[in-house]
């Protein structure tokens, strides 16, 4: 009967022949079970994998869909308040009597002279306002005749995981008006010093930023040269940012021209968090303007040039001032 179990019909068979049968009935039996046992783990395991390639690239396309919905950049920045070499502060009035003398007190030939000046304006809410870079290497890439320059650092993030990258930044939504300064106060520059950045010509339309770094692309337009990436593990992105406005106080925003992973083009409008950007400038007739004359003897540096108009340096800021605002 155990014949008959393990293989149905071998009990009529002779001995030896049924020991043969049966073990072969065995053999036979193991095979096909380990044989079905391979094909079910292979079906299985080529299932599995493929349903778990189906399933990660559902995953990366939500990741994928996700990240394109994150916002391409953000910017921060930090307006540069540090004391420049040299400078033109004004002021939303006139000095008293008493003011005055004790401007005229001050000796700029002395060492600190011209940062007690300074802090002495500034106390009376004076704000600094700096000279544009000197562009060394094409200073006709722009005229700097009778401009002021503020400066800030932008700071740039994304939190997208794929790259991006910035290829262009314009100056966008430019609306100026009459400067609120009436008193003016100019410690003439020679020449400022060049900074690694952007600059931007605030009286041109369509003006193409240019480079500041000193080197063989200084003055060349930006970004024929350069880009920007970010995201996709990028460190943010920050660096100077200089606009240069003759006569006239202006708002601004920059728009930022952008190309993703995926070769998609957008743009993005960065402003001082909510607000325009702010250039502001020196007015082309102030009522009161002082002028630090170093030629001039000592104790006499302060030309009053609202008093003295005929004196050369007050002469030259104001025909540079006035005929730069020409046409504006």
């Amino acid at each position: 009967m155990t014949g008959d179990f393990f293989a149905p019909g071998s009990s009529g068979m002779a001995a030896p022949t049924r020991k043969k049968y049966i073990g072969l009935t065995i053999a036979l039996g193991l095979v096909t079970f380990l044989a079905a046992s391979i094909f079910g783990y292979y079906v299985g395991f080529v299932g599995d994998t493929k349903t778990q390639e189906s399933r990660t690239k559902s995953e990366q396309d939500v990741e994928d869909k996700l990240d394109q919905e994150e916002e391409p950049f953000t910017g921060t920045i930090d307006y540069d308040r540090s004391e420049p070499e040299n400078w033109t502060v004004v002021l939303d009035r006139t000095l008293t009597a008493a003011e005055q003398k004790q401007l005229s007190a001050i000796n700029p030939y002395t060492s600190g002279g011209m940062r007690e000046a300074r802090a002495f304006l500034t106390s009376l809410g004076g704000r600094t306002l700096r000279f544009p870079t000197t562009l060394e290497s094409n200073p006709m890439a722009f005229n700097n005749v009778g401009t002021d320059s503020t400066a800030f650092t932008m700071n740039l993030f994304s939190k997208r995981n794929t790259q991006l990258s910035i290829v262009g930044m314009k100056a966008a939504d430019i609306s100026c008006r009459e400067p609120s300064a009436k008193s003016v106060f100019v410690f003439p520059s020679q020449g400022e010093a060049s900074y690694a950045g952007i600059l931007y010509d605030l009286t041109q339309p369509d003006f193409a930023p240019l480079i500041t770094d000193p080197g063989k692309d200084q003055a060349r337009p930006y970004f024929s040269r350069k880009r920007m990436d970010l995201g996709g593990g990028e460190s943010p992105g920050g660096f100077r940012i200089e606009a240069v406005t003759r006569g006239k106080t202006c708002t601004w925003d920059i728009k930022a021209r952008y190309r993703d992973a995926n070769q998609q083009t957008g743009e993005v409008t960065l402003k001082d968090g909510k607000k325009p950007f702010v250039a502001e400038a020196a007015p082309a007739h102030p009522q009161q303007l002082w002028y630090v004359d170093m030629s001039a003897p000592t104790g006499q540096n302060w030309v009053p040039c609202h008093e003295k108009p005929e004196n050369i340096p007050c002469r030259e800021w104001l025909k540079e001032h006035a005929s730069g605002t020409e046409g504006q």
